[in-house]
């Protein structure tokens, strides 16, 4: 056992540095793959099958999406696909400068009444929802969008891919773990714990190993943080049509949430705030923006298109 660990710790050495490229390598790439291979990738999670068969993309979604497109001025050399999704809001993956494109899931709920008629059962959390209800009646107006808030929605998605950001977002890990290593490395010669013992040098490791995940979901999630009001600013600057829809589209999402805070009962309590805020799922991380500061960040911008002289 002692020989083994001995042997691993000199191969270890010996390679540090080949190993630490490979995870770095390895990191970047497992994060990135998603978005490489965009296409069957997000069908498979979250394509809509209403009868047994995957839904088509309707005429009008696709000229939506059409138009979301020319409004902001993309490209004809940009390969996007659109198909239908069963989830509430739009979800998107790829980089649409590849081959192989990027792909924008749009949900099945922007059709309107073929989905959010009230005599097709639906089962949310494995609860089936009852439309003639309070929280049932809220959740299908929730549903419903105008269709410049449809175009927020789908517009958010096409500046986030447009922009590159997956690429970025999968950097802070090959970061912190190339920081963590050098850093490490650097405090055990300093200290003079390479001369030690090696249960004290892998004591110190552990707690390096700590301080760099703290580092790690620190600057992951500021930096989502960061995306996502850049992204609400810039989809929300296209026109005032735009903004104006982008305020609905929070106030629709947090009408959403708080209809299903009630339709699920105790496990809604523990999702949703009663403001209608995703609870996080970690004490010491908020992944996401709460969704009622970017509301307020998209309806400032909208007020100030209306009173551009108080801006």
């Amino acid at each position: 056992m002692a020989s083994s660990l001995w042997r691993a710790t000199a191969f270890v050495q010996r390679h540090r540095t080949g190993l630490l490229v490979g995870s770095c390598v390895g990191l970047f790439g497992a994060q990135i793959s998603y978005h490489l291979f965009p296409d069957p990738v997000l069908r498979w999670l979250y394509q809509y099958w209403p009868q047994g068969q995957p839904a088509p993309l309707s005429p009008n979604l696709q000229r939506l999406f059409q138009e979301v497109l020319q409004d902001i001025g993309i490209p004809s050399g940009h390969h996007y696909k659109a198909f239908t999704t069963f989830t509430f809001q739009p979800v998107s993956a790829g980089f649409p400068r590849l081959p192989a494109g990027a792909v924008v899931g749009i949900p099945a709920s922007f059709l309107g009444d073929p989905v959010t008629n009230t005599n097709r059962a639906v089962v949310i959390h494995g609860q089936r929802v009852d439309w003639q209800s309070p929280a049932g009646t809220q959740l299908r107006d929730a549903l419903t969008l105008s269709h410049d808030a449809q175009k927020f929605s789908l517009a958010r998605e096409v500046v986030y891919l447009e922009s590159g950001a997956a690429a970025l977002q999968a950097l802070p890990a090959p970061a912190c773990l190339v920081g963590t290593w050098a850093l490490s490395v650097g405090a055990k010669h300093a200290l003079g714990l390479y001369g030690g013992p090696m249960s004290l040098r892998a004591a110190f490791n552990l707690i390096a190993a700590v301080v760099g995940f703290v580092f790690y979901t620190f600057s992951t999630d500021s930096l989502t943080h960061a995306l996502e009001a850049w992204l609400d600013r810039h989809t929300a600057s296209l026109s005032a049509a735009y903004s104006q829809g982008g305020v609905e589209f929070y106030e629709k999402v947090l009408s959403c949430n708080l209809a299903l805070r009630s339709l699920l009962g105790r496990p809604g309590e523990k999702l949703y705030t009663p403001s209608g805020n995703v609870i996080p799922r970690h004490w010491f991380r908020i992944k996401h923006l709460p969704y009622t500061t970017r509301r307020d960040s998209v309806l400032q911008m909208w007020r100030a298109t209306l009173n551009p002289g108080r801006s």
